[in-house]
C-alpha cells in the first residue's frame, strides 16, 4: 500500500501569501521549501464549489457538471479522486465545510463525509475534533480538510491581531491558522504526504476603504444590475489607485467570485512528505492538474481519461493554457460571468452573454491587468483555445440560506 495522504485545502489562499514575507507563517514556508511548489497554478474558477469539482475530478465545469456555488451537481458519470483511492483501498475521508454541502454529490467515493459549521475552525475548538478524526484512520488514509479561517468575514484570534503577524486580517488569521495546522501535521503518522492547496484567491488590499465600499456598490448596481458597461470607468479609478499595490489587487474588487484576475485565480500548490523531494516549478499549470498528479504520485491509475495531466516529475513540467471563470453568488446573475485563458504571456477574457469588449492583457508589460491592448490575431488565437459549452440541466441546489450565512450576498 502507498502513503497515507492529508490534503489541506485553505478556502481563499492566495499563492502570494505561501512562502512570502505578507505573513508569519514559519510552517507553511517550511512545507514550500522542503517539498515540491508549484508557484504558477491557476483556479479553474474564483468561487469554491466549481474549484473543489475540479481539483477532484481534473475537469472543467464543462466537462462535470458544476458551474456555480448553486448549480453544483457533480455529473453522476465522473469518477471522482476519493472514488478512485478507495478502490485502491484507501480509507477515505473529507472535513469540510462552506459550500460544500453533500448534495453537491461530492461526498462520491468517501466512506465519511463530515460537514461542519463554518464557525468551527481548527484555530478554535474544532481542533480537537479534527486530531480525533484523523487519529481513528486506518492506514492507508486519504482525508480531505477544507479549512474556511481566512474567508470573509475573517475572525483574527486576539493573539495574533498585531501587525507582526501581518498587515491585513487575513494575513493575521493565517499567521494562527499555521500555528494550527502545524500542531495537526504532528500527530500525523510518519508515512503520510500533506498537499496544501488553495480553491482560488481573495481581493484584500482594500477592504477598510470606505471610499472603495461605495464605488463598488454603485458598480454593482449599474454593471451587475442593470448591463451598463462601468469597465472604462473603473480602470480609470483602478490605474489612479493601483499602480503601486502593497499587494497585487485592484481597487475596486474584493473578495472574490466576480472577476478573473490573477489575484484571485493564482492558487498555491504545494506537495510535502515522504518520498517527496524539493523542487520549485514556475511553469504555468492548473488546478486540473491535481488530480492526476495525486493519483501518479499514489501510484494509483486513474483508468478515465481527464482534462488535466500530472505534474510529476517537476523537471518536465511545461506551461499549459490556463482556463479561468468568474461566477460567483454577487454577480448576480449569468449574464455577467467572464471567461479567460491565459497563455504565452497574455490573458484573454470574454463575457459571454454580454455584447461587450473582450479583454486581452499582455502580463510581462501589465502583470497587474489595469490596461487592456488591442491585439485581434493573439485575441483570436486564444478565444480558439476556450472550452466549449457543455451540455447543461440547470439543476439548482436549495441552498440560498446556507450561502447568505456564509457572507454570499
Amino acid at each position: 500500500m502507498g502513503p497515507n495522504l492529508l490534503f489541506v485545502c485553505v478556502d481563499c489562499l492566495r499563492e502570494d501569501f505561501v512562502g512570502s514575507e505578507h505573513a508569519d507563517t514559519p510552517f507553511l514556508d517550511g512545507l514550500v521549501d522542503d517539498g515540491i511548489a508549484y508557484t504558477d497554478m491557476y483556479a479553474t474558477a474564483t468561487t469554491t464549489t466549481p474549484c473543489v469539482a475540479s481539483l477532484m475530478t481534473g475537469r472543467y465545469s464543462e466537462h462535470n457538471g458544476v458551474y456555480s456555488l448553486e448549480e453544483a451537481k457533480l455529473d453522476e458519470s465522473v469518477p471522482t479522486l476519493a472514488e478512485h483511492l478507495s478502490a485502491a483501498g484507501y480509507e477515505t475521508t473529507a472535513l469540510v465545510t462552506g459550500p460544500l454541502v453533500a448534495d453537491t454529490d461530492l461526498d462520491r467515493g468517501f466512506d465519511t463525509y463530515a460537514y461542519r459549521d463554518r464557525r468551527e475552525e481548527l484555530v478554535g475548538d474544532w481542533f480537537d475534533d479534527a486530531v480525533a478524526h484523523l487519529d481513528g484512520l486506518d492506514d492507508p488514509f486519504f482525508c480531505y480538510l477544507h479549512l474556511w479561517e481566512i474567508h470573509d468575514p475573517v475572525r483574527v484570534p486576539d493573539e495574533y491581531d498585531d501587525p507582526e503577524y501581518g498587515q491585513y486580517p487575513y494575513a493575521r488569521t493565517l499567521s494562527a491558522l499555521d500555528r494550527s495546522l502545524e500542531r495537526l501535521c504532528d500527530r500525523l503518522p510518519e508515512d503520510t504526504i500533506v498537499a496544501l492547496h488553495g480553491d482560488h484567491g481573495e481581493a484584500i488590499a482594500y477592504r477598510d476603504s470606505s471610499l472603495h465600499w461605495v464605488t463598488k456598490l454603485f458598480r454593482t448596481g449599474l454593471r451587475y444590475g442593470l448591463g451598463v458597461d462601468t469597465r472604462p470607468l473603473e480602470r480609470r479609478l483602478k490605474r489612479r489607485f493601483d499602480r503601486e499595490p502593497p499587494i497585487p489587487d485592484h481597487f475596486m474588487e474584493d473578495g472574490h467570485g466576480e472577476n478573473v484576475f490573477d489575484f484571485t485565480s493564482n492558487v498555491p500548490f504545494v506537495l510535502a512528505g515522504p518520498g517527496v523531494d524539493a523542487a520549485t516549478v514556475d511553469a504555468q499549470v492548473r488546478q486540473i492538474d491535481v488530480m492526476p498528479t495525486l493519483l501518479d504520485l499514489l501510484d494509483v491509475d486513474p483508468e478515465a481519461s481527464v482534462d488535466g495531466e500530472s505534474l510529476l516529475p517537476p523537471g518536465r513540467v511545461e506551461d499549459r493554457d490556463a482556463y479561468v471563470r468568474a461566477c460567483g453568488k454577487s454577480l448576480l446573475r449569468e449574464a455577467n460571468w467572464q471567461r479567460a485563458i491565459r497563455r504565452g504571456g497574455y490573458k484573454y477574457v470574454e463575457y459571454p452573454n454580454r455584447e461587450w469588449d473582450d479583454e486581452l492583457y499582455d502580463l510581462d508589460a501589465d502583470p497587474l491587468e489595469l490596461d487592456p491592448i488591442e491585439d485581434d490575431r493573439i485575441a483570436t488565437r486564444l478565444r480558439a483555445r476556450l472550452p466549449e459549452e457543455g451540455e447543461r440541466d440547470g439543476e439548482k441546489l436549495e441552498i440560498d440560506g446556507l450561502l447568505k450565512d456564509l457572507g454570499y450576498k
